[in-house]
């Protein structure tokens, strides 16, 4: 587990809470709010998962990502470069 999904999780639940208890005092504001930090919470969390995998499939296979780099550097390049 890394940063970003300890973060989202820690998101997630006062989000959860915030939600419920504005649902239960009838304050919709609230109720959103807390639904707002808890869809936050579960984006940055499924953000970190991405971000995990991306490294574990990195360290397993370093010449195809080295690769792949370069690859999509060469086509950034071929995009961006000015040629007059």
């Amino acid at each position: 587990m890394n940063e970003q999904e300890i973060r989202g999780a820690v998101d997630n639940v006062p989000g959860k809470i915030h939600g419920a208890a504005g649902a239960l005092t009838g304050d919709t504001v609230q109720e959103v709010k807390g639904k707002a930090r808890e869809v936050a919470g579960s984006v940055q969390g499924k953000a970190g998962q991405a971000l995990t995998s991306a490294l574990d499939i990195g360290a397993s296979n370093p010449m195809g990502t080295t690769l792949f780099a370069g690859a999509v550097g060469f086509v950034f390049d071929a995009l961006f470069t000015k040629r007059d």
